[in-house]
């Protein structure tokens, strides 16, 4: 006979103070079930979290404990230990049909990834190039003011989740997030504690390439054929269903198509909307990226225990609603720097990112201002990306028109008086001063100013004198969304996919990949019905 098995229990918000940090989770454990060490049979910790609340810093975990047999005394909080639910493998695709993937952001490099496992050779498309052609781009747009429209922050292998601080983290569960989480952490984006435990995992945009490329060679080996520099300008039909994908030379014939473009192929949605393809206008953000010293940050949050070694940088998260709109922080860069992401000549937009050290001692967050579909009484589907475009051009020739980017300090915003000087170093290509309000709809620009005058008021120190803010934040998700039905099928064009966070159906690296999961089991039982 084996060895009894203990019972498993799941303890959740187990509290630990700074000073305890460095404890075995076996006896972080046993203090909290007030049991000997020796009752505990295995400790694992599942989840960490900082809790910053009441200005007392520490570690709040989540742990699973398997007890020695026969012990019965548990607290009330102690809770039977759930089974995990694996994701379950695909069903094979019958035939080999030709299938395609467009996009190679999260969405689309998992889809391919799914279509592999069930026996497909998918064509993995995207417009812009792989590395190192991507960072030879960007390196000229940072340091010389050249945008490239094909090779940018946006377009390339990995899409703009590559060089946007490779945040994780997602409010949604369940099996096809955690085997996201799961093939990032076994392709080198950190260690299990760094990318399955942290409750907020952050790969960091230095680590990215290298896990992409792991990840795309092994998709190759798989029998996915990657077609870089190859723009997708439409679809082609016969008898009512796809039949290929119109190229800008050529067209690649398919039976079914993820269609993952990510949330900047305007061009792409346009000529969707020519061809007959349901797109609607959905609901995004528009605003700015605050950046302060990461000091003042981890003062405001940590108070005295600031610079702990344990906690790293600060973050914050922000909310409420002001002038009748919804107001809040998004995409918080602790560590962190802000980058220009335009993709068309005579625009600027702006986005962050970090390294995985996060030491770049400035922390920054886009703080935006909803636009709703009441903005669009006309339902154009395109009609959010001319405002974000409008925005755009307003920064591009704000700033300059050589992709330096119209800034204002923070007090200066509030006071309604234009900055005369702005720190250079705090931005690449370079920073104008400029008076941001006027860049935007007077709606718009006075919910922000009501924001960020709250959001000073909440946290005090907020606005420390070197706070600064840098236009025009405006990707923050797609404008459009590519309609799908149940069955995750176009209801214009049988044999269409839509897909991840440019569809218009996720928002983050994590749940982008997810939902090119769904995509591709959607369309392996649309092949194989």
């Amino acid at each position: 006979m084996g060895e009894p098995t203990g019972q498993r229990v799941l303890l959740r918000g187990v509290q630990v103070p700074l000073d305890a940090i460095g404890q075995p989770p076996e006896h972080l454990a046993a203090r909290h079930l007030r049991l000997p060490v020796d009752a505990l049979r295995s400790v694992e910790v599942l989840r960490r979290a900082v809790d910053a609340r009441r200005g007392q810093p520490r570690f709040e975990l989540q742990l699973l404990v398997e007890l020695e047999p026969g012990c019965a005394r548990l607290p009330a909080d102690a809770l039977p230990a759930p089974q995990p639910e694996p994701l379950p493998a695909p069903a094979h695709l019958a035939g080999r049909p030709q299938v395609a993937v467009v996009g190679c952001g999260p969405a689309g490099l998992f889809a391919a990834w799914r279509l592999c496992q069930a026996g497909a050779a998918p064509a993995l498309i995207d417009r812009g190039p792989g590395f190192p052609a991507r960072h030879q781009a960007i390196a000229r747009l940072l340091r010389a003011g050249q945008l490239d429209p094909e090779a940018n922050f946006h377009f390339g292998l990995g899409g703009a989740g590559t060089y946007s601080d490779g945040k994780l983290y997602s409010r949604l569960t369940g099996p096809a997030i955690r085997a996201v989480l799961e093939q990032l952490q076994r392709l080198g984006a950190g260690s299990r504690d760094q990318i399955l435990v942290d409750a907020h995992p952050h790969v960091g945009t230095n680590r990215w390439p290298p896990v992409l490329e792991r990840f795309l060679a092994e998709l190759k080996e798989s029998g996915c054929t990657f077609h870089p520099n190859t723009r997708v300008s439409g679809l082609r039909a016969r008898a009512g269903r796809l039949s290929g994908l119109q190229l800008e030379s050529s067209t690649l014939p398919c039976q079914a198509v993820v269609l993952a473009p990510g949330n900047s192929a305007r061009d792409l949605f346009a000529a969707l909307v020519g061809q007959g393809v349901p797109l609607e206008a959905k609901a995004f953000a528009v605003g700015v990226r605050m950046t302060h010293p990461q000091a003042v940050i981890d003062r405001i949050q940590y108070g005295r225990a600031a610079g702990h070694p344990a906690l790293g940088p600060a973050s914050y998260r922000l909310a409420g609603r002001f002038a009748g709109r919804g107001v809040y922080s998004f995409c918080m860069c602790p560590g962190g720097t802000v980058i220009p992401t335009p993709t068309e000549p005579d625009g600027l937009a702006v986005n962050g990112m970090s390294n995985s050290g996060r030491n770049s001692g400035e922390a920054n967050a886009a703080i935006v201002v909803s636009v709703g579909l009441e903005d669009f009484p006309d339902r154009d589907p395109l009609a959010g990306v001319e405002l974000q475009r409008r925005l755009e051009r307003a920064a591009f020739a704000a700033g300059g028109c050589n992709y330096r980017a119209p800034a204002q300090g923070l007090v200066d915003f509030l006071a309604g008086r234009r900055t005369t000087l702005v720190p250079e170093h705090r931005f690449r290509p370079g920073l104008t001063a400029a008076d941001l309000a006027s860049l935007f709809p007077d709606t718009l620009s006075a919910a922000l100013r009501a924001g960020l005058g709250a959001f000073c008021r909440k946290m005090p120190g907020l606005s420390d004198p070197a706070a600064l803010l840098i236009g025009v934040e405006s990707r923050t998700s797609s404008p459009v969304r590519i309609l799908r039905g149940a069955d995750g099928m176009s209801p214009g064009l049988p044999g269409l996919f839509p897909a991840g966070e440019g569809a218009g159906y996720a928002g983050g690296i994590s749940s982008s990949a997810a939902d090119g999961i769904r995509a591709a089991d959607a369309l392996i039982a649309w092949v194989n019905r």
